[in-house]
């Protein structure tokens, strides 16, 4: 069902964002799995629910003491709102007020309940999403250096060459790699039952080489300096040996 109006698509969206909170702060804590729509939607409008008639029952409850000890309206009377047609318009800064203090603490539940469940759990603040080949192509990649990869097959065929681009999103099993280099060489297993291992530099004549990644075994990368071309250590490499050596 799709809302026809604003109001109601205003209505529609404060309901279910306590549950989008609350699925955005669990995301961060846990692998990304895959999974149907349908569940994370259920998902979704159910958090939503609870945290809605949670935040609902304690402002309620805050309304009726506040009302009895105080006189004061902190929030719209329910029963009033429902029985009386002339109730909504005598209190329209009232249910604003309202609807604006119960979308706010129950977004606040949700936040308290993901910090409850995950110190319960011992589960780390964030949990990285991205990808192995982003974080060794990109981010442990040294400043002013370049990728010098090892592609080795399924079939025990491999490639050498210099990082030309790569998917770094999507599914695993449909991403690229593509190579490129003068220096761009081809390593194939002996033919025939022979010892020789087949290596050749094709860098001349081909231009580049794309390889899916489902018939990839490994990759190896080195990090090479881009204008002297000499060997260089991960961007990371430095702070490890640095940790390593203060526990010894």
């Amino acid at each position: 069902m799709v809302p026809q109006t604003i109001g109601a698509l205003a209505s529609f969206l404060a309901l279910v964002a306590p549950g989008i909170v609350f699925e955005l702060l669990r995301e961060r804590r846990r692998a990304g799995g895959r999974e149907t729509v349908f569940r994370e939607a259920s998902r979704v409008a159910l958090s939503s629910l609870a945290f809605t008639v949670a935040s609902t029952a304690i402002l309620l409850g805050v309304h009726a003491a506040t009302s009895k000890w105080f006189g004061w309206k902190v929030f719209v009377d329910l029963q009033a709102l429902v029985a009386k047609p002339d109730y909504a318009k005598q209190n329209v800064a009232l249910i604003a007020y309202s609807a604006v203090a119960e979308l706010a603490l129950a977004c606040l539940l949700a936040l308290a309940v993901d910090l409850v469940l995950a110190r319960r759990r011992q589960q780390p603040s964030s949990v990285g999403r991205q990808s192995a080949w982003v974080k060794v192509f990109r981010e442990d990649r040294p400043h002013n250096a370049v990728c010098w990869v090892h592609v080795m097959l399924e079939d025990g065929n491999s490639f050498f060459g210099f990082l030309r681009s790569y998917d770094a999103a999507g599914d695993p099993d449909k991403r690229e790699i593509v190579l490129e280099g003068v220096k761009l060489t081809y390593v194939g297993v002996p033919v025939s039952g022979g010892e020789d291992v087949q290596t050749k530099v094709i860098g001349q004549d081909w231009e580049r080489v794309v390889i899916p990644s489902a018939r990839i075994k490994y990759l190896r990368v080195q990090y090479l300096d881009a204008e002297t071309g000499e060997r260089v250590d991960s961007a990371r490499r430095p702070a490890q040996e640095v940790t390593e050596n203060a526990g010894v």
